[in-house]
């Protein structure tokens, strides 16, 4: 009794087959996005500018509150008119 197999290759081997095409497909898909997440060309120093530009936002309201703090005490300082008796 012959057993014969419409396949060219046996079931172990084209399993292996796919799972190495697989492995090659994952492999060369992982390096691409790895070079890709490297490639720094057209990314500008964004986030270091918005930090810049949070530290000037803070510093000019800290420079408002104290000019109007400033102002305040002045204001307070300065007596009441008094009208000129008749």
């Amino acid at each position: 009794m012959t057993t014969e197999s419409n396949h060219p290759l046996p079931i172990h081997a084209t399993v292996g087959i796919w799972l190495a095409l697989t492995y090659t497909i994952i492999v060369d898909q992982t390096r691409t996005l790895g070079r890709r997440l490297a490639d720094e060309s057209g990314v500008e120093d964004s986030p270091s500018k918005l930090l810049y530009l949070a530290v000037a936002v803070a510093i000019a309201i800290a420079a408002g509150l104290f000019i109007i703090d400033v102002f305040n005490d002045a204001r307070d300082g300065v007596p009441d008119p008094v009208a000129p008796a008749p």
